[in-house]
């Protein structure tokens, strides 16, 4: 797995080291994406498609001026229009018709609280993924990509699913909101950035510190927490990728071919027949190929259909110890690279 770390510059200044380190990496994944949105999206010309993406800047600007910087940062060391950028880290949302799924699931443990996710995408993604090592933060992302989830220094991480909103519109570009919400001490600053950003489609975000657990499902105009309990007694909670709140269900949808209600109705299974003991566990359980290829560790893809939904990495995260755990490809049997920080 890759490994880029972007410690001590400006915004601007990291964004054009990411574009530069990764560059022909960029552009080949984004214009995967490009061509993934005009054929499963309903935008039907490349020129439409790259307009409603120029159209998210601005929102970006005003959210987060840095984050704005970052992203056009990334598009010049790419040497690569803004707007393909956009395109690349939005692509869930601009089409929503994604194939992107994710488990995703937190625990209070003998060992302490734990929470985490697989990241279910286009097969043809994973080659692209990468941990970004940034000042105070190590994010789980693809190349040209702000962030997927991540890890910050005082224990906050964010894991996130894609739901399917029919009332989809212009907003923040989704990774963006997820670093900035990595930029907040704890999860409940980082409710108040989530609750008051503003969104353009589906996600579900699962979102700790050592203390507290909050889960929250949007769509482009709706926002329901789902989950908000301390890390104190029996926990054990799990996400996949279908609605749990009525409000947002309504404007939601479930693809034909999703694997959504078999991987939770596993993973409840399995949690109810034996609590999560430890994060070792919990990765363990998130790479089950019971059922497989239609497993919570998904192989769908194939070399004839490469952009089928498969599991193209996973993190697990340790609030108290500051330490996520981050895998590239399939998570079954995989060993996981440990990120931790610095001592001050």
């Amino acid at each position: 797995m890759d490994v880029l770390t972007l410690k001590g510059l400006g915004p601007r200044d990291r964004g054009r080291a990411h574009g530069e380190h990764f560059r022909s990496r960029i552009h080949e994944i984004a214009r995967i994406r490009v061509d993934l949105a005009l054929a499963q999206g309903k935008l039907g010309s490349e020129a439409a498609l790259l307009e409603v993406c120029r159209k998210h800047l601005p929102v970006l600007a005003a959210f987060d001026h840095a984050l704005h910087d970052e992203l056009l940062g990334i598009a010049e060391g790419a040497d690569l229009d803004p707007t393909r950028v956009v395109c690349l880290n939005h692509y869930t949302d601009l089409k929503d018709i994604a194939d992107e799924e994710c488990t995703s699931a937190a625990a209070m443990t003998p060992d302490g609280p734990v929470f985490g996710q697989t990241w279910d995408m286009h097969g043809s993604v994973e080659p692209y993924v990468c941990v970004l090592e940034l000042d105070g933060l190590n994010a789980f992302s693809i190349t040209g990509c702000l962030a997927l989830a991540g890890l910050n220094d005082a224990g906050l991480g964010v894991c996130i699913n894609n739901l399917k909103s029919h009332d989809a519109r212009v907003g923040v570009v989704w990774p963006a909101l997820v670093r900035r919400m990595l930029r907040e001490p704890n999860a409940e600053a980082a409710l108040h950035v989530l609750m008051t950003a503003p969104m353009s489609s589906g996600h579900h975000y699962l979102f700790a510190d050592a203390s507290r657990a909050y889960a929250v499902e949007t769509s482009g105009e709706r926002k329901q927490v789902v989950l908000d309990r301390r890390f104190e007694g029996e926990l054990s909670y799990i996400h996949t990728n279908h609605c749990l709140s009525p409000e947002i269900e309504a404007v939601s949808w479930v693809g034909e071919t999703s694997t959504t209600h078999e991987r939770f109705a596993w993973l409840d299974a399995s949690v109810k027949a034996r609590p999560i003991a430890s994060r070792r566990d919990l990765w363990e359980r998130l790479g089950s190929h019971d059922g497989y290829p239609r497993s919570l560790c998904t192989h769908l893809a194939t070399e004839q259909s490469p952009q089928a939904m498969k599991t193209c990495g996973a993190v697990v995260m340790d609030p108290v110890r500051k330490e996520l755990w981050a895998c590239q490809g399939c998570v079954n049997g995989a060993e996981p690279v440990s990120f931790t920080f610095e001592e001050a």
